[in-house]
């Protein structure tokens, strides 16, 4: 499995390198997996604090919500009170539904704030557990 990855959106590209060894290392020296549950979350929360979708009645934008994964920020729109939440979201061109990416939106307005966030919660814990 390789260490690095990227992210392409357009013209836009950004390789991470070297996250998965961070995450090892850290974990090898006693950071807790809820230490990297709550960074992920935390940079999640970015994402649903910048989340703008269409509204009528508001249900929709209720059920936007950041996940707690130790290896990736996750977030969800939808469920039960909005099954429609991936219509709304990707479109459905059959139908004549245009597709309004609200969750894709904010992340792309929100990636210096999110890599930022991402940097300082890593050398946070770095720092916690003498790994600097």
């Amino acid at each position: 499995m390789s260490d690095s990855f990227e992210i392409t959106n357009g013209p836009g590209r950004i390789r991470v390198e070297g996250l998965r060894t961070t995450q090892r290392q850290l974990a090898a020296a006693g950071a807790s997996a809820d230490d990297l549950k709550d960074l992920m979350q935390s940079i999640g929360a970015i994402v649903v604090g910048a989340a703008n979708p269409p509204s009528r009645s508001g249900q929709l934008a209720s059920t936007i919500r950041a996940g707690r994964g130790k290896t990736k920020a996750v977030v969800r729109a939808g469920g039960a009170k909005a099954p429609y939440a991936g219509v709304i979201h990707y479109g459905w061109p059959a139908r004549g539904i245009p597709a309004r990416p609200f969750l894709t939106d904010a992340l792309q307005a929100n990636r210096s704030r999110i890599f930022e966030q991402l940097d300082r919660g890593i050398a946070d814990l770095l720092k916690q557990h003498d790994l600097t």
